[in-house]
C-alpha cells in the first residue's frame, strides 16, 4: 500500500478543472448559446467537453459510442478518490496513460479530426441591401473559424444581440485546400489541448499524479493472525529471527506478570506483543502471508497487492484478544525454556521455574496479589 501525496493530486485535478472550466468560455468559443445549425444546446465548458468525450464507465455506451476521455478522467477522479492506494491502482494509472495513447492514434476519435461544415470565409456586405459573401466547407478540429466569427458577430449586430466569444485561434482549426475536406493530424482546437497537449492536459494530468505515487513509500501494515492459527503455523512463524527477538523480549518484560507470580497477565502480554516493531525481510514476509490474514487499514489484502512490499522492513503483529494463538507462538518460540524460565528478578516468583501461560486478566492478577498481601 502507499502512503501517498492525495492532497496534491487532489488539488492537481481542481486546478485541471478550473483551469478548462466556464471561466475560459469566452475565451474558446463557448457561448452558452443552442448551435446555431442544429439547436443543440453547446457544453457548458471545455472541461464538460471532455467528460462527455466517448462514453464513461458508469454511462451506457449508445450506438457508435466509444471509450473516450471521459471514461479515462472518470476512472482517474476514482482512483485518486480511494482510501487505499494498492499495487494495482498504479497498474491502473500506467493502463490509463496506455488508452490515451491509443486514442490518439485513433483518426476518427482523436478530437483534431472531427469534422465539422462551417463558415470558411466571410465578407460583409458593401451597401445596406447587399448581402455578405459567405462559403461554407468541412473543416477538421473547431467550427468556429475566424470567418464564422466573424460572421457570427456581423450577425448579432445586425439583430440587436451579441455574440460573447473572442476570436478564436486559427491554429484550432485545419481548413480545406480547394474543394476537400481539412487535413487530419494538424488542428488543435481546446478539447485537443485539452487531452493531448504538454501543459494544461489529461494527459499531463496523468503524468503528474503517476509520478506523485512511485515515487512516495510503502506505509506500514498491520498484520491480524488468524485465531485458529495451527501449530504448523505457528511452528513457521517461530523460526522468523524478528518473531523470536520480539517474543523473548516481551517474555522478558517484568510487566506482563502478576507481581510474586510466574502466571502471565492475558490483556498486558497481547499489548506488548502489539506495540513490537518486528524485523522482516522479503522471505519473512512470505511466510508471514501464507499464515496470517494481511489488512492494511482493516482491508484484507494479498501479499501482491501491497506496493513495493519487498521495501518493508519492520511491521506490527496483532493477534485475537483471546491469545489462544499468541500463546500457541510462544510455545513455539520459546520451546523447553517454557519450563526453566528464571523470573525471580522480574517479579520476586521464588517458587519453580517456568513460564505459566494461564488466561489471566488484569482485575484477576490484582485480587490475587491483594490476597497474598494479606
Amino acid at each position: 500500500m502507499f502512503e501517498w501525496d492525495k492532497e496534491k493530486a487532489l488539488a492537481l485535478l481542481e486546478a485541471y478543472k478550473k483551469f478548462w472550466g466556464p471561466s475560459k468560455n469566452p475565451e474558446y468559443g463557448i457561448t452558452g448559446k443552442p448551435d446555431a445549425s442544429t439547436g443543440k444546446t453547446n457544453s457548458k465548458s471545455v472541461y464538460q467537453t471532455v467528460k462527455n468525450h466517448g462514453y464513461t464507465a458508469k454511462g451506457r455506451a449508445s450506438q457508435g459510442a466509444f471509450v473516450g476521455a471521459g471514461a479515462i478522467l472518470e476512472n482517474l477522479e476514482e482512483i485518486i478518490e480511494e482510501e487505499v492506494f494498492l499495487e494495482d491502482d498504479l497498474d491502473d494509472i500506467e493502463q490509463l496513460s496506455k488508452l490515451l495513447n491509443t486514442l490518439e492514434t485513433k483518426k476518427d476519435r482523436n478530437p483534431r479530426n472531427i469534422k465539422f461544415r462551417t463558415v470558411i470565409s466571410f465578407e460583409k456586405p458593401k451597401g445596406e441591401d447587399d448581402e455578405p459573401k459567405i462559403k461554407r466547407g468541412f473543416v477538421r478540429g473547431h467550427f468556429l473559424t475566424p470567418a464564422y466569427w466573424e460572421f457570427r458577430q456581423w450577425k448579432a449586430k445586425k439583430d440587436g444581440a451579441s455574440f460573447p466569444s473572442k476570436k478564436p485561434d486559427p491554429k484550432w482549426t485545419a481548413l480545406p485546400k480547394g474543394s476537400g475536406d481539412g487535413p487530419i493530424g494538424i488542428a488543435e482546437p481546446p478539447l485537443w489541448q485539452a487531452i493531448f497537449s504538454k501543459e494544461n492536459s489529461l494527459r499531463k494530468l496523468i503524468d503528474d499524479i503517476k509520478v506523485l505515487m512511485e515515487k512516495q513509500q510503502p506505509e506500514e501494515v498491520s498484520i491480524d493472525i488468524n485465531a485458529n492459527l495451527g501449530p504448523n503455523s505457528a511452528e513457521a512463524l517461530s523460526n522468523i529471527s524478528g518473531v523470536q527477538r520480539a517474543i523473548k523480549e516481551v517474555m522478558g518484560n517484568a510487566n506482563i506478570y502478576a507481581r510474586n507470580s510466574k502466571v502471565v497477565i492475558k490483556d498486558r502480554l497481547n499489548q506488548a506483543i502489539s506495540q513490537k516493531q518486528i524485523s522482516v525481510n522479503p522471505a519473512d514476509l512470505q511466510i508471514l502471508s501464507q499464515n496470517c490474514t494481511l489488512t492494511v487499514k482493516g482491508e484484507k489484502v494479498e501479499l501482491q497487492e501491497i506496493v513495493n512490499y519487498e521495501q518493508i522492513t519492520s511491521l506490527q503483529i496483532k493477534f485475537p484478544k483471546n491469545n489462544k494463538a499468541l500463546n500457541r507462538l510462544i510455545r513455539a518460540v520459546m520451546g523447553e525454556e517454557m519450563n526453566t524460565y528464571d523470573l525471580s528478578s522480574l517479579t520476586g516468583w521464588e517458587g519453580s521455574a517456568g513460564i505459566t501461560l494461564k488466561q489471566l486478566d488484569a482485575i484477576k492478577a490484582a485480587s490475587n496479589l491483594m490476597k497474598v498481601l494479606k
